[in-house]
């Protein structure tokens, strides 16, 4: 409770000014694990899945639609759990708004086999509009600005098969305009440490003052394999541009 000390000078100098609106991130308010085939988890075929989409205003999960999968048979329950997530929704300027979501589903068994999968994969893939150095402008999914973010950051996290000896893995990382143009955004090798189930990717590339508004899409390869991927929007005004419209199309 406030003292009578800490009232004494709003009442001289009179109220505060409010707080500006806030742009804040999806949260997640509902969750539902998904459910592990019976045929897969008995002979313990681990792996991940992406899914990539869009959270709406009213922060439910929409257009969600495969990227890759470890087994095939591991989609359609990632699927079935991620559309029944709930979010609390973002907010720019205090407002609902749609951003992407790019979506790893992992599916791991309890034995001494845990982490052992075909071949590496991505495990999550948040991307954000970057300042100049790299870091974050806004939350996860939100529009990369033409004019205004002069980068994207994504923060990947590639999931990988333990072994005991450290190793290097070279990781391809591709963009894909709305209009099929590619771009190389990162090619390096990446240190996997002995024992390690995975290796964090960040990505970080200038946006091009040649680059289209709309749905892109990112590929990542792992020694020439695939690995997974996602996508992110490009708009010069996202509040006049039509995400949902642009998923949409074929």
């Amino acid at each position: 409770m406030r003292g009578l000390g800490a009232i004494v000078p709003l009442l001289l100098l009179g109220a505060a000014p409010p707080a500006p609106p806030a742009t804040t991130g999806a949260e997640v308010q509902k969750y539902q694990e998904a459910v592990y085939p019976e045929a897969l988890l008995k002979a313990e075929q681990q792996g991940n899945v992406l899914l990539s989409g869009r959270i709406d205003r009213t922060g439910n999960v929409a257009d969600l639609r495969p990227i890759a999968a470890s087994y095939p048979g591991l989609v359609g329950p990632a699927v079935t759990a991620v559309k029944a997530w709930k979010f609390k929704p973002a907010t720019l300027n205090g407002k609902p708004v749609d951003i992407a979501a790019n979506v790893g589903v992992r599916f791991r068994v309890k034995s001494n086999k845990r982490g052992i999968i075909p071949q590496p994969i991505l495990g999550d893939l948040p991307v954000f509009p970057a300042d100049a150095s790299g870091k974050r402008a806004l939350p996860e999914g939100f529009p990369i600005r033409l004019g205004t973010d002069p980068k994207i950051l994504a923060d990947a996290v590639l999931d990988v098969e333990p072994n005991p000896k450290p190793r290097k893995i070279t990781v391809r990382v591709e963009a894909t305009s709305p209009s099929g143009r590619p771009y190389i955004l990162l090619e390096t090798p990446a240190s996997v440490a002995g024992g390690a189930v995975d290796v964090r990717v960040p990505v970080v590339a200038a946006v091009g003052s040649d680059w289209e508004e709309g749905v892109w899409t990112l590929r990542f390869l792992a020694d020439g394999r695939e690995a997974g991927g996602g996508q992110f929007w490009v708009a010069r005004d996202p509040s006049r541009f039509d995400f949902a419209a642009a998923l949409r199309k074929p």
